[in-house]
């Protein structure tokens, strides 16, 4: 892991085969030249800063909590630490020390605006400034913050190299509705560069031809455009031939993927992705990759999550109006109308559902079907220009009635697994 580490941060500061520059972000200049990637495991002391958890020391010093916790012979991973504290961790990586600075409020900021411009979270960001946390922000207002400049970035800080192109069948097509369909001349998953595939699931990596296209599509935009270079885990698509596919409900016609959640380089792959352990960066990338292919019906993920998507996906410079038709998060409300919708089940990894193909004409819901729905139109040439018109066009629907009815049509469709 320690070699991989190193490997990639080489690989970041000397930018691609093509001679692509870094990228003047100043967050990915720090976390390249001031992270010092060690040989060997360094005992070093650490001086708690306020509101730090276990989990957050753990992960800059790319070691488990578990190890942090028999170190220092604390009662458990969840203990409250006192800030000044100083605890010991043989770490593998020393990052650049976490820093307060002094920030005055500007127009129109409110604890949630301040917090996605500084990378940290609003709950924290009211804590250290707990005199003042239960009033609102006023122009001028100057506050404390806690910058971490250890945190680790793995994304658009440069171009990655393209992998060679997927080499694959064009007739494993689906048939019938995700819940009892089936799934013709199925493909395995190949193998690439661009996943890993779940090495005790192979048997349940079977895909059609459309969804292997387009998830090719999406990795391809993710490592190479974006740059990401950690390991993203693909654990169930379909059996060979789909159909009944326990415990889950749907996952029979080879359009549903499950994708597990990527981890903070560090972290050891076979760790539970809490969410202090999740790069939260990328898993929004990955999604918008998947979503700009124009091809995916929902994508099934915890609601009480989907407010650290919710403030990556802010803090990579997508506005709220961008958004609204992607996360359900912060609304409760007709969850329909967003791509990224809540299901039981979905804590550890997103649940992926690509539309019909184009010529799978006994794939259902149809694919024409699912776009009336969702008030899409066909993406050409992304998704983009269909997300930007669906308010618009359930607006539209609403003054003249049809709100109700489309909505109810949802049915079994949101039933993950």
């Amino acid at each position: 892991m320690v070699g991989l580490l190193t490997a990639m941060l080489v690989l970041l500061s000397q930018g691609d085969a093509a001679g692509e520059a870094t990228s003047t972000d100043p967050l990915c200049t720090r976390w390249i030249t001031e992270t010092r990637v060690l040989e060997e495991p360094e005992l070093v002391k650490h001086t708690v800063a306020p509101k730090e958890r276990v989990s957050q020391i753990a992960i800059r010093y790319g070691v488990t909590r578990e190890h942090i916790v028999e170190l220092n012979k604390l009662k458990h991973s969840r203990v409250s630490l006192r800030k000044g504290r100083t605890i010991k961790v043989e770490a593998t990586r020393i990052p650049p020390p976490r820093e307060e600075i002094t920030y005055t409020v500007q127009d129109g900021e409110d604890w949630f605006a301040v917090a996605i411009k500084h990378r940290v979270a609003s709950n924290d960001l009211r804590s250290w400034n707990w005199r003042t946390r239960g009033k609102p922000l006023t122009a001028g207002q100057e506050i404390s913050v806690w910058i971490d400049p250890g945190r680790p970035r793995t994304v658009n800080c440069k171009r990655g190299p393209a992998p060679p192109p997927l080499e694959f069948r064009d007739d494993a097509t689906s048939y019938g509705r995700p819940q009892y369909g089936r799934l013709k001349n199925g493909i395995r998953l190949p193998e690439s560069p661009l996943w890993t595939r779940r090495p005790t699931g192979l048997n349940v990596l079977w895909a059609s031809s459309h969804t292997i296209e387009n998830l090719e599509k999406a990795f391809r935009t993710l490592r190479v455009d974006v740059g990401y270079e950690g390991e993203i885990m693909i654990g169930s698509i379909s059996r060979q031939r789909g159909g009944r596919f326990p415990p889950h409900k749907s996952h029979r016609t080879g359009l549903d993927i499950d994708i597990r959640l990527p981890l903070v380089p560090g972290v050891p792959p076979n760790t539970y992705p809490r969410p202090d352990a999740v790069d939260w960066p990328a898993l929004w990338e990955l999604i918008e990759a998947l979503v700009d292919t124009g091809e995916v019906s929902m994508i099934f993920f915890d609601w009480r999550l989907q407010k650290h998507l919710y403030a990556a996906a802010r803090e990579e410079g997508v506005t709220e109006d961008e958004l609204r038709p992607i996360l359900h998060w912060p609304r409760r409300e007709h969850k329909w109308e967003a791509i990224v919708r809540h299901s039981h089940g979905h804590k550890g990894h997103i649940h992926v559902r690509f539309l019909c193909g184009v010529n799978e004409a006994r794939c259902g819901p149809s694919r024409a079907h699912t776009l009336l729905r969702r008030g899409w139109i066909e993406p050409h040439p992304s998704g983009k220009e269909s997300r930007e018109g669906a308010t618009a066009r359930r607006e539209q629907w609403r003054k003249e009635g049809r709100y109700r009815e489309l909505s109810d049509e949802d049915g079994d469709e949101d039933e993950g697994e």
